[in-house]
């Protein structure tokens, strides 16, 4: 069994009312890269998952969430 992160932007979007244009420019990178983020299609380095965070008001822990995965890619 495996871990897989699960991105929690967009329930953080949701919940700050803050876009994902203004993580983009407080990142440095691209709004495409933060919808791939939200879409759980690639992740944030460490050091942008802190400065997320930072951007939120909240833990880094809060922005993942680990799921068990099967050797199979099922839950």
């Amino acid at each position: 069994m495996a871990l897989q992160m699960r991105s929690r932007l967009p329930e953080w979007f949701k919940k700050t009312g803050k876009k994902q244009v203004d993580l983009a420019r407080h990142l440095d990178v691209s709004q495409a890269h933060i919808s791939q983020v939200c879409h759980n299609k690639e992740q944030l380095s460490v050091e942008n998952l802190k400065l997320a965070a930072d951007f939120f008001g909240c833990y880094m822990d809060d922005l993942v969430e680990l799921i068990h995965v099967s050797d199979n890619g099922k839950r």
